[in-house]
């Protein structure tokens, strides 16, 4: 995780559209066991503030982040998700058992690691590593699943790579195409892809990269590795530290963390997240007013899976 391709693709949310359940069939992201609870709101009461908590964690806000599935959001498609392919199997005289979802994990919001380390609480305790919060300390088990299941939800034989051989029937009844696998697809999203759009997906990710080349920001990452070199620590952009080979492995070293403290002071120093985040705003916003159609389509869209999902765990 402390790898840059899975640090980014775990900050850059909506890398991937909610599916099929990792522990049946690939999905990364998979929130199909689905790292969060949607909770139920709570009239707030007034409370004297505690001195000893620690500071409230405020990251900067993103206009792509309304287009896009919050992790909330992608648990509420995928608890539908498993909803619709249990009364599915169930047609069959079969049942779906999906295991208990762990803690979660990952970055704690959408632009928590978008631009580096930027808390030095955390720097100091695991370096570039995500602590409770690692992946690799809370693997995914796969359920088992019996021939009939794995036909059943993919819609065809072990024997078949894909869709195309003849009607396939499991205890006498017809399987539907895709399985239920696709079934419950369409009954959340109908023909559509479920999860978020690919324009808003695009845009994500374009940004991002864009907003490294940004003048404003390559003089901050300028800045910025001067101050790292004067601490000792030679790198031309943060994301060079963090996905430092030498950090890789299962738990921070003394070294990881002297340079994953520095990196988060020097970001402080020169202003970086707050002038990086409001480079890639600006570059959002012109992505949006460039393709205002998409984007309202992709906005219905999200808002009528999220309804259509919310009826389902209603109902169940």
């Amino acid at each position: 995780m402390a790898g840059l391709a899975g640090v980014i693709c775990l900050a850059l949310t909506g890398c991937s559209a909610p599916g099929r359940p990792a522990a049946q069939a690939p999905a990364v992201p998979s929130p199909a066991a689905p790292t969060s609870s949607v909770r139920a709101s709570a009239v707030p009461t007034q409370a004297a503030p505690d001195a000893s908590a620690p500071p409230e964690r405020t990251e900067p806000q993103l206009p792509i982040e309304a287009y896009l599935f919050s992790e909330a959001e992608a648990d509420t498609l995928a608890r539908a998700g498993v909803v619709l392919r249990r009364a599915c199997l169930r047609r069959f005289g079969l049942d779906y058992a999906v295991n208990p979802t762990g803690p979660s994990t990952g970055p704690r919001s959408f632009t928590d690691r978008r631009y580096g380390l930027t808390d030095r609480a955390e720097a100091e305790a695991n370096g570039y590593h995500l602590g409770d919060r690692d992946p690799r300390t809370h693997p995914v088990r796969p359920t088992p699943l019996s021939a009939e299941q794995q036909q059943v939800l993919t819609g065809h034989r072990p024997e078949e790579s894909g869709p195309g051989g003849p009607e396939l029937r499991v205890n006498g009844v017809a399987v539907p195409p895709g399985g239920c696998y696709d079934e419950a697809k369409r009954g959340l999203a109908g023909a559509g892809d479920l999860g978020p759009s690919p324009v808003a997906q695009r845009a994500n990710l374009q940004t991002f990269k864009d907003s490294m080349a940004v003048p404003q920001v390559t003089r901050l990452f300028e800045e910025w590795s001067a101050c790292m070199r004067n601490e000792g620590h030679a790198y031309p952009d943060p994301m060079q530290a963090m996905s430092d080979p030498r950090f890789l492995g299962d738990t921070p070293t003394p070294l990881e963390i002297r340079v994953a403290t520095a990196d988060v002071a020097c970001k402080q120093r020169v202003g970086l997240v707050e002038a990086w985040s409001g480079v890639e705003a600006g570059l959002q916003k012109e992505s949006i007013a460039r393709q205002q159609a998409d984007f309202a389509t992709a906005l219905t869209v999200k808002t009528a899976q999220l309804t259509k999902a919310a009826a389902v765990l209603r109902e169940q």
